[in-house]
């Protein structure tokens, strides 16, 4: 069988970009317990087994999901105290949680 990179784009325009987001949107509607690759092959239209050209399993989801949130994370301000760069990497967590 012939694999290519997780970058390149499948059919239905399945990219892991894509997984993330509604991975993301499924989280912030059913909770963590109902992310399932089932759900979201369901949520994206597709087949469970197509998911798998872009992620091992549900383990390596998560950890994208995480990339993801923690890529919102902002760069404390010179300066800025702990309290202030605590509430500012709370917000930008929040927000991208929430944004789906």
């Amino acid at each position: 069988m012939i694999r290519v990179s997780p970058e390149e784009e499948r059919p239905h325009g399945l990219t892991r970009d894509r997984l993330v987001e509604a991975a993301l949107g499924l989280i912030n509607e059913e909770g963590l317990d109902g992310l399932s690759m089932r759900a979201l092959a369901e949520r994206l239209e597709v087949k469970a087994a197509s998911l798998y050209w872009h992620v091992r399993d549900r383990g390596e989801l998560l950890e994208l999901l995480a990339e993801s949130i923690l890529e919102t994370v902002v760069q404390p301000r010179r300066g800025a105290g702990w309290r202030q760069s605590a509430m500012a990497t709370g917000d930008a967590l929040r927000r991208r949680v929430s944004a789906q």
